[in-house]
């Protein structure tokens, strides 16, 4: 075989594992009628597996679908003030995509006057941030003489995340137990 030949069978090979690796082509609609691409239907492996973990943790446990890819949020503008020797920077969010967002994190970054990095923290959600929910987050950093401005940056495990600043949000919604105990302070 010569070595032409190789490299086009290598070619057909590669293009034909490729369209079947990518499920084939697009489904054929009759003339006049509308294909649909909706999300796939979840494997039955992937619902048995899912079955299995939420009878593990427990009959009250919910799974909630996740964004991947680009996930969009509103924030409001952070505002920063000091206590003690740090600086506690308070920002509102609100998760303005599709599904939750599952492993939320925001992380501040603070700079001296040239923009070397001085100090900075991290906050990360265990939970999934649900669609329209609405929650507070406090930073904190030490505070050191050569701070000279912040930036933020916002993420999660399954993408990047598209942040526009709003003007106001809505008071996030208290958890259960912060209302039992609000309840037990009025008596």
């Amino acid at each position: 075989m010569t070595r032409v030949s190789r490299v086009l069978l290598f070619g057909f090979l590669a293009c034909a594992l490729a369209t079947a690796a990518c499920g084939g082509s697009e489904p054929e609609a009759a003339e006049g009628e509308a294909v649909e691409a909706g999300p796939a239907a979840p494997s039955p492996e992937a619902v048995a597996a899912a079955n299995r973990l939420t009878q593990r943790l427990g009959d009250d446990l919910q799974l909630v679908p996740t964004q991947r890819g680009l996930a969009e949020i509103g924030y409001t503008e952070p505002e920063a003030s000091r206590d003690g020797d740090f600086i506690v920077t308070q920002i509102r969010v609100k998760n303005l995509a599709e599904n939750a967002i599952a492993g939320f994190q925001i992380d501040e970054f603070w700079f001296d006057r040239d923009g070397n990095t001085v100090t900075g923290d991290s906050v990360r959600f265990r939970e999934p941030l649900l669609v329209e929910q609405v929650v507070d987050i406090e930073l904190r950093v030490p505070r050191t003489r050569n701070m000279n401005s912040s930036n933020y940056e916002f993420s999660h495990q399954n993408g990047e995340i598209k942040a526009t600043e709003l003007e106001e949000i809505e008071d996030p919604e208290p958890a259960e137990g912060e209302e039992e105990e609000e309840d037990e302070d009025a008596s």
